[in-house]
């Protein structure tokens, strides 16, 4: 058997137990994530927590988690994959399963507007993910848009910007994912898996000269360590809002249709406000002292080149060939 069967297996009989337990009535749903109040997140689980309580005529209410209290963004995806957790707001887990990879694929939107057509609500990707995260036992209830990503390098590096020839050596904080490591060396870094909650410390120390993967949202937390934030664009970072499979498809379809209006309306409201929040935090960035750099428009063409050369044809090999070509189609490449 397979590592990913075996983990599959493992969370399949995890989920049975849990489930067989009662972690939580159908009637409070325990939602968690990571991130704190300030983020779109929140705004968005408030408005679904209010209008599930109104719609359910107060039969289901949620219990809400903020910031992290239950544990790392990993480990919820697995509570909720075992059925120990109802919901969370987090990102691919290809640790369970390598066609995850797909959700951080380069260069597919271009702006906000290819964002949603490409991976909004009824978006073929979305179909994609959902099959994915079926073989998980996860339900998916849809994507939260965040911003295009880039990249952060700590003070007193010099800043790359032509690639790969710029990026030697320096040691740049990836995903713990086989296609973050590819698509960064292919760029010229050394790339380095690492978890989140590890970076600000290694930046401060010079363990590593640079986080990859960066939201401008995220930038601000490292204030004191970086400068500047490369904008790449590479990557459009949303987020999966998911449910246990198993927990959902027990409930009857009344409740069903409860929980499905609701995170449709809240994520439909995400996806026209997620371009406004934006500003705001290249605000914050640029008020913090980090310099934004957005990349000259050969260099750019040339980093993006890199980058689609390498990914494509390895998520490719994972989906297969008629996937890639409507996520290709879609997006207009």
């Amino acid at each position: 058997m397979t590592t990913s069967k075996q983990i599959k297996a493992g969370f399949a009989a995890v989920g049975l137990l849990a489930a067989g337990t009662g972690t939580a009535t159908a009637k409070e749903i325990i939602l968690d994530h990571v991130i704190g109040t300030r983020h779109i997140f929140h705004a968005v689980s408030e408005q679904f927590s209010a209008r599930l309580k109104e719609l359910s005529g107060g039969e289901m209410t949620v219990a809400y988690h903020p910031g992290g209290d239950l544990g790392d963004w990993a480990s919820i995806v697995e509570r909720v994959s075992q059925g120990a957790v109802q919901m969370t707001m987090s990102w691919n887990h290809s640790e369970l399963d390598p066609r995850c990879d797909v959700s951080v694929l380069g260069y597919v939107a271009r702006d906000f507007e290819t964002g949603r057509k490409v991976y909004g609500p009824g978006s073929a990707m979305n179909e994609v993910y959902d099959g994915i995260m079926g073989d998980l036992g996860i339900a998916l209830l849809g994507t939260i848009p965040t911003e295009f990503t880039g990249f952060v390098m700590r003070k007193g590096v010099d800043v790359p910007t032509s690639f790969p020839k710029d990026a030697q050596g320096f040691k740049t904080r990836v995903l713990g994912m086989p296609m973050a490591i590819e698509r960064y060396k292919a760029t010229g870094f050394a790339p380095v898996p690492m978890a989140f909650s590890e970076v600000h410390t290694a930046l401060q120390t010079g363990a590593i000269d640079g986080c990859a993967y960066s939201p401008p949202s995220e930038v601000p937390l490292f204030k004191d360590a970086v400068s500047p934030f490369v904008f790449t664009r590479e990557n459009f970072e949303r987020t999966f809002w998911t449910a246990n499979k198993r927990w959902f498809d027990g409930l009857s379809e009344e409740k069903q249709g409860w929980i499905r209006a609701a995170t449709d309306e809240a994520v439909t409201w995400a996806w026209k406000n997620a371009e406004a929040e934006s500003p705001k935090w290249f605000d914050q960035t640029r008020e913090a002292g980090i310099e934004v750099i957005e990349l000259p428009l050969e260099q750019m063409d040339a980093y993006r080149t890199q980058v689609t050369a390498v990914e494509y044809p390895y998520i490719e090999a994972s989906i297969g060939a008629d996937v890639m070509d409507q996520i290709k189609a879609t997006a207009g490449n």
